[in-house]
């Protein structure tokens, strides 16, 4: 169901370069997906917020995440739409904060490909339980790489891509 309640939403875009890479996330696709969504609602959009080529393991690295926290506090804007969870953050501890500020100052959180929101109990509810898996998600493949790398390692291999000392 579309509502008719239109809204100023701000639009949250990530992409590291692993994720682009592996599963064709572009910024300019999840942005035009989020616009039209935006558009089939009525609601206005207040800016774009993109950090590209960065983790979300944590908001501190993310220039474009902290603009947006800045703003949501000055109350800028009703509501932040992001692609997936995955997108919008990779810790718990990160996703908690951020539900507690955005209930306080009264901003829901959609996920587009996850079809929840926080506007609803089952929504904050949801949202939760897929932070718990977007992180584990992280972790593994953070596990998996330094696996990787350690291997490389014993072979006498390279494990970076510039060869320091010469």
């Amino acid at each position: 169901m579309i509502e008719t309640e239109k809204k100023i939403v701000a639009i949250y875009i990530r992409v590291s370069t692993l994720d682009q890479a592996k599963e064709g996330y572009s910024l300019e696709a999840q942005e035009q997906a989020l616009r039209k969504w935006c558009t089939e609602r009525k609601h206005e959009v207040y800016d774009i917020y993109a950090d590209c080529g960065i983790s979300g393991k944590d908001m501190r690295h993310r220039p474009e995440m902290q603009r947006l926290m800045g703003d949501a506090k000055t109350k800028r804007f009703d509501m932040v739409i992001f692609w997936a969870l995955s997108r919008f953050t990779r810790s718990v501890q990160d996703l908690y904060h951020i539900m507690s500020c955005f209930q306080k100052w009264d901003i829901d959180m959609v996920s587009y490909t996850e079809s929840f929101d926080t506007s609803t109990p089952m929504g904050r509810a949801m949202i939760g339980i897929v932070g718990v898996f977007a992180q584990l998600e992280r972790e593994l493949t953070a596990e998996r790489v330094r696996a990787a790398m350690a291997v490389r390692a014993a072979k006498g291999k390279r494990t970076c891509h510039e060869v320091l000392g010469y």
